[in-house]
């Protein structure tokens, strides 16, 4: 059996690999496509290689300079064997089994295409985090040329729809928030918990350093959403468990740090996602705040409940399609019964504000 993963971001190669173990034996070709879509991406493709747990590691350039994008796209759109001849430095790779987590135009002319030189090709879709249980074109921007490509297969390759694949791997099935045409396999968590596992995350994402530099209890990830008049309460936050016991993760894309002047650490963005440094430290102590970062969801689906969280959107108004009241049913059972851990979102200011001063005073 010949597989291939593609893999866009760091949680997708984290999942890749324990799908890998619980899915594959050791007779099967497993090869592996990183895409330069995330910081130190061949960096990441070395240190998997020198691990050796893929067969082949290819790197896919389908992020190009603003200039020349649209233009090297239609590369691997439109003419996808000579993308592929470079991309594996031979002729177009056979596979039985593709496992991937987007609907790009990168993936979805991959899929059609070796689809079509293997009419058995089982293609199988695995979750990155929570956008990954809604329904895809409901709460994700689809561009116009990924239209065009549904619109193509939708007339000469009707197998390769956006919501035809031959199975959905999640960790949790029951927070789908649709019901697939196709068989739910859950993957197993507890592959994630072995030390081998852990050891080979902090090896690929080279974390346990930065990990050591959250050494406060409270860690604020900061999110990029302008329009959110957040400020005004983590100033609050700040004020009521000290500067000294808070951290500010910055969100990369924001071009000022609002809280250095405040006199609490921050710590900026290297590189290494949240979801490595969670493999590489004890969070459960600690207490993650912020609006809806999928950063703190991520963490809860990969490590379960052995966390405590705070996300504020109900009461900030994050206007974003995945709060709309029509998926709240998702929020719900991801929000944890237990004051002393999971996930809590709090329905109004006040009830944070009082949450948080009980947080305050187990500190003593």
């Amino acid at each position: 059996m010949k597989k291939l993963f593609i893999c866009e971001t760091p949680i997708q190669i984290i999942i890749s690999l324990c799908i890998k173990e619980q899915c594959s034996n050791s007779n099967d070709i497993v090869d592996l496509i990183v895409t330069n879509t995330f910081n130190n991406y061949d960096y990441v493709a070395k240190k998997i290689r020198e691990l050796n747990i893929f067969n082949n590691v290819y790197i896919a350039n389908i992020n190009y300079k603003q200039k020349l994008r649209k233009i090297l796209k239609f590369q691997y759109i439109f003419n996808t064997k000579s993308y592929l001849k470079k991309l594996f430095s031979k002729e177009s790779e056979l596979y039985d089994e593709l496992y991937f987590s987007n609907y790009d135009t990168f993936t979805t002319s991959i899929r059609t295409y070796l689809y079509r030189k293997n009419k058995n090709l089982k293609t199988n879709f695995f979750e990155e985090g929570y956008t990954s249980y809604f329904p895809y074109m409901k709460v994700e921007q689809v561009s116009l040329l990924l239209r065009i490509l549904h619109l193509k297969n939708y007339i000469f390759c009707k197998k390769m729809l956006i919501d035809n694949v031959d199975s959905i791997l999640l960790f949790e099935p029951d927070l789908l928030m649709f019901k697939p045409k196709f068989p739910i396999f859950k993957i197993n968590r507890k592959i994630l918990e072995s030390n081998k596992f852990r050891d080979n995350i902090k090896f690929i994402f080279n974390s346990e350093t930065s990990a050591l530099e959250y050494d406060k209890k409270y860690i604020i990830l900061e999110e990029f959403h302008p329009e959110y008049n957040d400020e005004e309460v983590f100033n609050e936050i700040i004020n009521i468990v000290g500067k000294e016991n808070v951290i500010i993760k910055l969100h990369p894309r924001r071009n000022e740090n609002r809280f250095e002047k405040k006199g609490v650490k921050t710590l900026g963005n290297d590189g290494i996602p949240w979801e490595a440094l969670a493999f590489s430290s004890d969070f459960s102590k600690k207490v993650l705040i912020s609006i809806g970062s999928g950063s703190i969801i991520s963490h809860r689906i990969l490590f379960g409940d052995n966390m405590r969280a705070y996300l504020l959107f109900k009461f900030l108004g994050a206007n974003l399609k995945q709060f709309d009241n029509k998926y709240m049913d998702f929020w719900n059972k991801l929000q944890s019964s237990d004051e002393r851990k999971g996930i809590h979102m709090p329905n109004t200011l006040e009830e944070f504000y009082s949450m948080l001063e009980r947080e305050k005073r187990n500190d003593k």
